[in-house]
């Protein structure tokens, strides 16, 4: 198991028992067992069975994030998490989250320095759809110049109201800028504003190209699941998406 494995598995069973908590169904025996394998696309798959309560957490953690930014671009890992919401050639801006919505379940995202998560909670028989979007977002995105400036916009003003008119927060930027040095830690996740406001379509395209790809994510699935069927459904969804 990769280090990145090891660390998703702490932390999808402190999540699971958060969750489901000590008075549901007896476990079963496979519960809390890891089963980590490949697609032929060298996308890393997780399974972490819980039967205790009939719900399920698919997640697909990317191996980028602000650490990772080309210089002068710094923000952009953000920003794509964003930009990961609207519309594919497939599916219009929304959709996914209506989907997971309708059948009474909740999604999010977060980026932090060294990786991007997006992760949904459904019923187990959503599992399928749940990866049919995750795999379409992954490969077809549409990033035209108005998605770009929309969403941009939406980064920046988040910067404004979080960071800049928070003087607690600045302070906590001077701090981190002055104790990582040459690091890229010293850069915040969410950017310089004089770098954010300069990002643009052909810096999106070429950050979605060489990160958003099957071999260089973890699928993490836990919950009330069987190995064999997220192999099956993985292979039939993310399996199909080249490298």
């Amino acid at each position: 198991m990769t280090p990145q494995a090891e660390w998703l598995r702490g932390t999808l069973l402190a999540l699971s028992l958060v969750m489901t908590g000590p008075v549901l169904a007896d476990n079963k025996p496979d519960d809390g067992k890891v089963t980590n394998f490949l697609l032929d696309n060298g996308m890393e798959v997780v399974v972490i069975p819980d039967h205790r309560a009939p719900i399920v957490t698919h997640m697909v953690w990317y191996k980028i994030g602000s650490a990772d930014e080309p210089p002068g671009k710094s923000g952009i890992a953000h920003f794509f998490e964003h930009l990961m919401f609207k519309a594919t050639t497939n599916h219009a801006a929304g959709a996914f989250d209506r989907a997971v919505s309708a059948i009474g379940g909740s999604n999010n995202a977060f980026t932090s320095y060294d990786y991007t998560a997006f992760y949904e909670t459904v019923v187990p028989q959503a599992l399928e759809q749940m990866m049919d979007f995750e795999a379409d977002r992954m490969r077809n995105l549409i990033l035209n110049d108005d998605v770009i400036a929309t969403e941009r916009e939406v980064i920046l003003e988040e910067r404004r109201s979080r960071i800049d008119s928070n003087p607690q927060a600045v302070l906590g930027e001077e701090v981190d800028a002055t104790l990582w040095q040459n690091q890229p830690y010293r850069i915040p996740v969410i950017g310089w504003m004089q770098e954010m406001e300069k990002l643009n379509r052909a810096d999106a395209k070429a950050f979605y190209d060489k990160y958003y790809t099957p071999n260089n994510a973890v699928l993490v699935v836990a919950g009330d699941v069987e190995p064999q069927l997220v192999k099956t459904l993985a292979e039939k969804t993310y399996g199909k998406i080249a490298r």
